[in-house]
């Protein structure tokens, strides 16, 4: 049966910036998500309860990110995500936050213990704490911190559960180790914290990132805006040691669509990049689509960038800036890049740069992907393509194989035996095999097939079947003897990504079993076999004149087709020219189509039927008027 097993996404993610693609992904109820953000976070009420706490991350954009999905999945009542989100009045003191915590402890018992461990912690610290304009959400997620023994990522599980949400589908990036970030512009001026990387009131063009163990003193902030130019050297005591959460890290493993999102990229993606073994665990997962998605306006933080700078810049932070000597494919398989030109002023739009600089072209998409002139993404333009393309891939084709003019059970057995022996089994497909005949296979030996077997009472109620079975191809397969049942082994391989629309099996590809059927066929009557194989040349060339493509073998009985041109009513596949009803109408519609070749047998044309002259004839009439009549 086809595969239910949905898309498994790993979402790279700030706080609000990739607010669309999460929406779309959050609500399919085929895909698992997983949302992974870090705590760097130190600005307003973030950096108070990081200060407070001393040894905490931030909890900011967890709690921004949880409140989205609770909102969009409805897992909590609005009440709760409402409060949550609250902020305290600009000017509140301590009896304000007491007196807010208090009542919401009542109103929402499952914010008790938070808000007791907040509020003890609060009274017997002796530390300060700026409760104005602070997020009440921030301070429980304190609370939960203090209540989990202090375990940052177990506190992001439990601020979750809270509001409903299962355990993984926010994970922090980091084994939960405390850092702080701080950043050079290109000017060489310090910005010494999270909040000034992304104060709007001075954009910045940002030269380089760094992860440190505390907060910057006052002599350390000077001997770096001293030198700005060696700020790697005196940064290097200080580098935070951090690792990879190791449950982000089988999410990882086991991804089929990773997406690094647009956002404030120096504060909330680049950051994420940089942490050790990250990049590893990427590069180890080769069936992975990676897909970075750039920016559609710009903010602070990127002043002055383009599409190609942001690209740049986070290969350089993936490779551990530079360092790494991992093929960029390994770590990023595609570029989204939203294309503003379209605009009539650019205004704020993060322009393309130079584009032609990406090495490999195969890699970039660009186009408008925004949603209206919102400044955000059309999700589903942006996803869908890549989405299908996994869905496609995980979906088991169900394959209709019809054994045709076989004349016996001995033959249509013969057939099968050598499908098994050919390996069909271990071709990912689900295959189902009609023949018609009057007599009927033994259950035993049909138990033992490796897939189903169907006996008709003529090849005319094939089609039938075949419609009520829901197949994605159908293969027609002369079992005459002619042709061996590893051609349909060889067919298959082709079918299971999904893509083309036929596999056609040629003999004349089989130069030298080709030679030797027309020296066996016509040895007595060469005139008739020149005609034959200038008869079958012209068959091929009308097709290439017609459609402009060459069917090196039109008259092969070997073909594998997609099942919405197989069943189609108006074609009969019991038709002695069915191949050029098959062909016209994959043609007229420029199908995929892949020829490859086969093996077979010369056989006496005694014994099999063969198309004479006058029907060749009548099927270059049907080609010809197969391709003038109007659709």
């Amino acid at each position: 049966m086809p595969s239910t097993k949905g898309p498994s996404v790993v979402l790279f993610s700030g706080g609000r910036g990739s607010g669309a693609l999460t929406r779309q992904l959050i609500t399919a109820p085929s895909i698992s998500l997983t949302i992974a953000i870090n705590g760097y976070d130190d600005g307003a009420s973030t950096g108070e309860v990081r200060r407070f706490l001393a040894d905490a991350l931030g909890p900011s954009d967890f709690r921004k990110n949880a409140s989205r999905l609770a909102s969009i999945l409805e897992t909590c009542s609005p009440g709760l995500i409402d409060a949550l989100d609250r902020r305290l009045p600009v000017g509140a003191v301590e009896a304000d936050a007491r007196q807010a915590l208090l009542a919401l402890k009542v109103a929402y018992p499952g914010l008790g213990l938070a808000v007791d461990h907040f509020l003890a912690d609060l009274a017997r610290g002796g530390r300060p704490f700026n409760f104005s304009d602070c997020s009440v959400g921030n301070l429980i997620f304190a609370g939960l911190y203090l209540e989990c023994g202090r375990d940052f990522n177990r506190t992001v599980d439990r601020y979750a559960a809270l509001l409903g949400l299962d355990p993984g589908l926010i994970e922090n990036v980091t084994d939960g180790t405390n850092a702080w970030l701080i950043g050079i512009d290109a000017t060489g001026r310090l910005l010494a914290s999270e909040e000034e990387l992304v104060d709007s009131s001075q954009p910045n063009t940002v030269q380089d990132i760094f992860l440190i163990d505390r907060p910057l003193l006052a002599e350390e902030r000077r001997a770096i805006e001293a030198n700005p130019t060696d700020a790697a050297r005196l940064l290097a005591p200080r580098a935070a040691t951090v690792s990879l959460n190791p449950r982000l890290a089988e999410r990882i493993a086991g991804a089929d669509l990773i997406i690094y999102a647009p956002g404030t990229q120096h504060s909330s993606l680049f950051p994420s990049y940089l942490t050790p073994g990250l990049s590893a665990a990427i590069e180890a997962n080769l069936t992975a689509l990676k897909v970075l998605v750039t920016n559609i306006q710009a903010d602070a933080e990127i002043t002055g960038s383009s599409a190609v700078n942001i690209i740049d810049r986070a290969v350089y932070y993936l490779k551990d800036r530079g360092r790494q000597a991992t093929p960029t494919p390994c770590l990023i398989t595609h570029y989204v890049i939203n294309d503003s030109r379209t605009r009539a002023s650019e205004g704020p739009y993060v322009p393309l740069g130079p584009v032609d600089a990406i090495e490999d072209q195969r890699l970039v998409r660009i186009g408008n992907y925004e949603d209206g002139v919102t400044g955000q993404h059309d999700a589903l333009r942006v996803l869908a393509p890549f989405i299908e393309s996994i869905q496609r891939r995980s979906h088991r084709r169900r394959v209709a194989v019809l054994l045709h003019d076989a004349g016996s059970i001995n033959k249509v057995v013969q057939t099968l035996l050598e499908m098994v022996r050919g390996g069909i089994s271990d071709v990912p497909l689900d295959v189902e095999v009609f023949y018609a005949g009057a007599d009927t296979l033994d259950p035993a030996f049909v138990k033992r097939l490796p897939f189903g077997v169907t006996r008709l009472a003529a090849d005319g109620a094939f089609a039938a079947a075949a419609r009520a079975g829901q197949f994605d191809y159908v293969v027609l397969f002369e079992s005459s003897g002619m042709y061996r049942g590893e051609n349909i082994v060889s067919l298959a391989p082709h079918l299971a990504v999904g893509r083309l629309d036929a596999v056609w099996g040629s003999r004349r590809l089989s130069v030298r079993e080709i030679e030797a059927s027309y020296k066996f066929r016509y040895h007595s009557n060469a005139l008739v076999g020149v005609i034959s194989y200038l008869g079958s040349y012209v068959l091929s060339l009308s097709y290439l004149f017609l459609y402009r493509r060459y069917i090196s073998d039109t008259l092969s009985a070997v073909r594998a087709v997609r099942a919405s041109d197989a069943l189609d009513p108006s074609i009969d596949l019991t038709h002695r020219r069915v191949n050029h009803l098959l062909l016209a109408k994959l043609m007229r519609r420029k199908a995929d189509l892949l020829e490859i070749p086969v093996q077979f047998i010369p056989v006496s044309p005694d014994s099999v039927k063969r198309i004479s002259v006058f029907e060749g004839i009548g099927s270059l009439a049907m080609i010809v008027w197969r391709r003038i009549r109007p659709k």
